[in-house]
């Protein structure tokens, strides 16, 4: 069964009502750096999302092919997260 962020860090993108301070422990992540206003068509935002999310499904499906990452685990590709 594929590994599901949502589900196993919970805490992480379900947060109590209350505020609280919760310690992210070290991961890594695939990201961009950019700026835009997302509801613009054709725009820089929209654009290095597409970008985004073509790399983390070439990346969970590369297991169907010859090539194999060191490490690599079936995962479901988690909800985009802004900075």
């Amino acid at each position: 069964m594929a590994f599901d962020f949502k589900k196993e860090f919970k805490k992480f993108y379900r947060p109590s009502e209350k505020p609280e301070i919760i310690e992210i422990p070290k991961m890594n992540f695939i990201a961009v750096r950019g700026k835009g206003n997302p509801n613009e068509k054709e725009g820089e935002y929209q654009k290095a999302v597409e970008m985004l999310y073509g790399v983390a499904y070439t990346l969970k499906m590369s297991y169907k092919t010859q090539y194999k990452i060191e490490g690599f685990f079936e995962y479901v590709v988690p909800p985009l997260e802004g900075l």
